[in-house]
This record gives C-alpha cells, sequence and structure tokens, in this order.
C-alpha cells in the first residue's frame, strides 16, 4: 500500500481495544458478551446449538433481543463423557455419546437511528464489514458504529481489495488507494463526535494482511492510519 499516510489522519488520543465487553452501570449495556454452555446432547451440532441458545438466554436477562446479538468467534463442542467433565457430571450424563458446547454471543444496543454496526471478522484474512458474516468467516467483534448516509463533520469509508491478493482493507479513499474498489461501507467521523461516545478506528498490519482495530497500537502490530471514529 502506497502513500497511505498522505490519505489517513494520524491520531493522537489514546484508545484500547473494544472486541470485549463496556457496561454500563444502568440500563441495557451498549456492548457486552454473553457465553453459554451445554451439556448431555448426542450431537456436537445439538451441543454448539443449545450453547448459542444459553448465551442467548443471558442477554436476554441483560436486556438484549435476540435480533441485536451476533455469534462471537465459533461455537466448540466436545465429548462431554470423556476427561475431568465425565466425574464431575457423571449423574447428569449417559454412558457414551455425549456432547457439550460453549459459546459466545456479542450484542449491541444501536446509538442513534440511521447507523450500522463496522464489524470485524476472521477467516482466510482479516475482513471488516457491515453486513451478513461472510461464509468462511467468524465474527471478532464490533468496531463501533457507522452513519448509513452522509452527516456533518463524516466521510465515507470503503471496503477495498489488494489486486490479485486475498487480502481485504478499509480505506477513506474512493478509489481505494489504486487498489480494487468492493463497496461503500457508510459514514465515520472526522473527530470524536461532541455529545456521542465514540471509539478511533485504526488500519493496522501483520504480515502484510491489512485488519483494523480500536487499539491505538494495533494490538501490537503495525500501526497505519487513523480511519476516523465509530459511534460506541
Amino acid at each position: 500500500m502506497k502513500a497511505l499516510s498522505r490519505l489517513l489522519a494520524t491520531g493522537a488520543v489514546a484508545g484500547t481495544m473494544i472486541l470485549a465487553a463496556a457496561i454500563p452501570a444502568s440500563a441495557t449495556p451498549a456492548q457486552a458478551d454473553y457465553s453459554g454452555e451445554s451439556y448431555g446432547y448426542s450431537t456436537a451440532s445439538a451441543a454448539r446449538q443449545a450453547a448459542v441458545n444459553d448465551a442467548l438466554a443471558s442477554a436476554a436477562a441483560a436486556g438484549f433481543g435476540a435480533a441485536q446479538c451476533r455469534t462471537l468467534g465459533v461455537p466448540t463442542a466436545y465429548r462431554d463423557d470423556l476427561g475431568p467433565a465425565r466425574t464431575v457430571r457423571a449423574a447428569l450424563l449417559p454412558p457414551d455419546g455425549v456432547w457439550g458446547g460453549s459459546a459466545q454471543v456479542q450484542c449491541l444496543t444501536q446509538p442513534v437511528a440511521g447507523t450500522v454496526a463496522l464489524e470485524r471478522y476472521n477467516g482466510p484474512e482479516h475482513q471488516s464489514g457491515t453486513g451478513a458474516t461472510p461464509a468462511g468467516y467468524y465474527l471478532e467483534g464490533s468496531l463501533g458504529w457507522l452513519y448509513t448516509g452522509q452527516a456533518a463533520g463524516t466521510h465515507a469509508l470503503y471496503a477495498c481489495k489488494v489486486w490479485n491478493s486475498t487480502d481485504t482493507f478499509t480505506s477513506v479513499a474512493g478509489n481505494c488507494e489504486g487498489q480494487q474498489y468492493v463497496a461503500q461501507l457508510g459514514f465515520i467521523n472526522d473527530a470524536p463526535p461532541a455529545g456521542l461516545a465514540s471509539r478511533p478506528v485504526r488500519r493496522c498490519t501483520v504480515n502484510g494482511e491489512h485488519f483494523d482495530s480500536n487499539d491505538l497500537n494495533c494490538e501490537g502490530r503495525n500501526a497505519e492510519g487513523v480511519l476516523g471514529y465509530a459511534l460506541n
């Protein structure tokens, strides 16, 4: 990627990774993760789905509807009749073929009308997007919210792809800095907006692959420019 420093502003505001829960003292959290567990199922797929349902039940108890939540990472399944769990749960389990599962969901409260969540996915490579989780990828977490239409103090954010590569990246340049244009994702704040909680979105690289982060230190990887400030 050439001339990135000329296309992206550099940030001077300290930030932390926001792919974890941020729970206000009252009301429904703006963003939170919930874990679920299951055991005693005859198939791995049933155990995974039951674990997701258990996580959604915890989210519902905190005030989130199912439509506000998405599966975070990849639900796991394991033979619950093997290993230490067998001793602990022996009274609850049939003797053979028993599956347990674990899962996590991330739930978001829309900050204002006319916004869409910018989310980070992982799979063949890292990718940021605003739609359904792409096939072959899983959700790593929310990067914040974008406006769906132009608003004062915002600029467009684009999904791009490096020519002849699987590497996707996010850019503020409509021509994708000379690379392949994929889509317009939405509009992000030029600076932290007054009266609204926000977080920086920074473009980063690791081993030549691009990814976006809320951490201005790029989670210990290589930092490129700040793309803008997404709403919490």
